[in-house]
């Protein structure tokens, strides 16, 4: 029978203090091969797959066609799977280590290994099999969230629904976390099910099917049980992760006014804190991950299975894993931490920015104050002081290009009208402003060449081509346009289909055009372009410095919070687009007065991802 009790949590807490040297040890050596030699390998075989489809990387809706590809699903597959391995094979490691410590008998470190390496086709075809059952699950949930979109969201532009929240879209949003709840539902049952796929693999040595057919029998009727028993496990770890992060915080909080205007000791706290942070994280996912092993083994003995010992777990009189650590051992790792921790403090210096040399580009004209790709909007962010401006072009039904975002007018101005299938003439008869406020009821669409004659010799113009699958020749239109206002060294040109930019590439060697990305995968930083438009979750420090470190400049979007604009600054972004081009001018200003110990504090929050730290500067 399997309970839930305090007192058997104590004894899995006992069971894990009397064995912590091998539980420390395992999670150090796990750690060290997933990183020096499994992560790398998932890259590659990550980045092997994506070029299969022909490009460097792959971004947005181009990924969704060439998973859809059988070449693209399999290779993915693969990929997915040493992935998933990753991710369990510290837990199969403390499996062995744990149960072996609970029974008396010790498994040295050789044996661990060829153990592992014996095991590691199972591993892999038991994480192909589960990832395989896992999309088969999804496929249903996913036609039914695709048929709400297209029942309930299909008839206008998206853009329509997310800014007026018609009764259509709240259906849609209560079917879709209805389907959510089912599906999350779903998914934990099978999580359940397979609680027991590792032992039975690694212990009763079964076969990767017989493992997950052992498993489900094995939790039959005790799901309830055994989900509480993960959720406590759960709960238990992110309490304490909470409370340690919420005590580094409050350290920090204290600590770091005390350093005054003393640069060094500033320093000297900051790097405290960052060692004691990676300390804490370290020893949080040790414990956690130990405890999780000892609970899956706790509950698969009290399931009272006849243990069928594999002949590659029999252990020999070599020397043991748990050996003790000597006083002289954690002396040297003292040192070491010591020499790591000098690097970290020397990497953050470089990474620095002592000057501030990001560009300000306004998102659709200052569309914070303005109705957006109007010239109203254009006019406010000349007015704000940015440096460019970024618009949206696309095909009328007699070929003009006009600057409009949405496919349709419902957003804008109520009209059902579709841009591909209207004449300029009767666009322009249309009010476009008022939307925003009654001020603005003179706005009309605009034509690129009018918005270009206007911005010449004023603010630089960043030209986002829109496709809906209607387009006939806009790459050819907006570079004769472009060229006949002489604005060729003013402007960019961006989108998201990749095809299109190389397109413009083609027809305009010279000029600089980039890829405007949400999600990517593969070597993005590798595809032929002059600059990244790149949805600022996905611009951390690292990926900023990885891509001008290959002469392309990089932009972030939609940036519209001080704390997030410092934030970009900070990492040296090349350009953020923004609504507010005003407040970022502000932002941008006040930097400049920041002395460098302040711009180390504001670096070393941003590494932490503490925005409190922000907020107080």
């Amino acid at each position: 029978m399997i309970n839930l009790s305090f007192n058997q949590w104590l004894a899995l807490f006992k069971q894990f203090l009397t064995n912590w040297r091998q539980f420390l040890l395992v999670h150090v050596a796990v750690n060290v091969v997933v990183f020096v030699i499994l992560a790398p390998l998932a890259t590659v075989l990550l980045n092997f797959s994506v070029g299969l489809s022909g490009e460097a990387a792959l971004s947005d809706q181009e990924i969704i066609f060439f998973l859809m590809s059988p070449c693209g699903l399999l290779s993915m597959l693969i990929t997915a799977s040493v992935f998933s391995i990753i991710l369990f094979l510290e837990h199969a490691v403390l499996l062995i280590v744990g149960y072996y410590s609970a029974y008396g008998r010790p498994i040295n470190g050789p044996r661990l290994l060829a153990l592992l390496a014996s095991k590691a086709a199972s591993l892999f075809g038991l994480s192909l099999r589960i990832l395989l059952r896992i999309l088969l699950t999804l496929v249903p949930f996913l036609l039914l969230l695709g048929a709400i979109y297209y029942f309930l969201l299909g008839e206008f532009d998206i853009n329509f629904y997310l800014s007026e929240k018609p009764p259509e879209f709240y259906q849609a949003v209560v079917a879709a976390a209805l389907l959510g709840a089912g599906l999350i539902y779903t998914l934990s049952r099978l999580f359940i099910s397979w609680v027991f796929c590792l032992p039975f693999l690694l212990i009763n040595g079964l076969s990767p099917a017989q493992a997950m057919k052992a498993s489900r029998e094995a939790v039959a009727g005790k799901r309830i049980r055994i989900g509480l028993w993960l959720l406590s496990w759960l709960a238990l770890s992110l309490l304490f992760s909470a409370l340690f992060t919420g005590l580094l915080g409050l350290m920090g909080t204290y600590l770091v006014p005390l350093a005054g205007d003393s640069f060094g000791i500033l320093l000297l706290v900051l790097g405290a804190l960052a060692l004691l942070g990676a300390a804490v994280t370290f020893v949080l996912t040790w414990c956690g991950s130990s405890l999780l092993s000892l609970l899956i083994l706790h509950l698969f003995r009290d399931l009272h299975v006849d243990y069928r010992s594999d002949a590659a777990f029999a252990a020999d009189g070599s020397r043991r894993l748990d050996r003790h650590l000597s006083w002289r051992k954690l002396a040297w790792a003292s040192v070491v931490a010591v020499f790591l921790a000098a690097l970290f403090v020397n990497k953050l210096l470089d990474q620095v920015h002592m000057e501030d040399r990001t560009e300000i580009m306004a998102h659709r004209g200052a569309s914070g104050r303005a109705p957006e790709n109007t010239l109203a909007a254009i006019q406010a962010a000349i007015e704000d002081g940015a440096d460019w401006v970024e618009i949206d072009v696309q095909e009328t039904a007699d070929g003009a290009v006009v600057v409009i975002h949405d496919r349709d007018l419902k957003k804008i101005a109520g009209e059902a009208m579709t841009v591909a299938d209207s004449k300029l003439a009767d666009l322009q008869q249309v009010d476009i402003g008022s939307w925003f406020g009654p001020q603005f009821s003179d706005q009309r669409i605009l034509t690129l060449k009018q918005v270009l004659e206007w911005c010449k010799g004023k603010i630089g113009v960043n030209i986002e081509l829109k496709y809906y699958g209607r387009e006939r020749r806009l790459e050819e239109s907006v570079a004769e346009i472009v060229e006949a206002a002489g604005m060729q060294d003013q402007v960019l040109l961006m989108s998201l289909s990749y095809a299109a930019i190389r397109k413009i590439r083609q027809l305009r060697p010279e000029w600089k055009v980039g890829l405007l990305s949400t999600v990517a995968l593969g070597n993005i930083s590798g595809l032929e372009l002059d600059f990244l438009a790149l949805n600022a979750r996905l611009a951390s420090g690292a990926r900023v410095r990885s891509i001008q470190n290959q002469e392309k400049q990089l932009m972030v979007w939609t940036v519209n919070d001080a704390v997030g604009m410092s934030v970009m600054f900070g990492r040296g972004v090349d350009a953020i687009i923004t609504d507010e081009p005003a407040l970022a001018v502000s932002v941008l200003e006040q930097r400049t007065e920041l002395n460098p110990a302040e711009r180390l504090l504001m670096h070393l929050a941003d590494v932490f991802d503490r925005p409190s730290l922000y907020r107080e500067q």
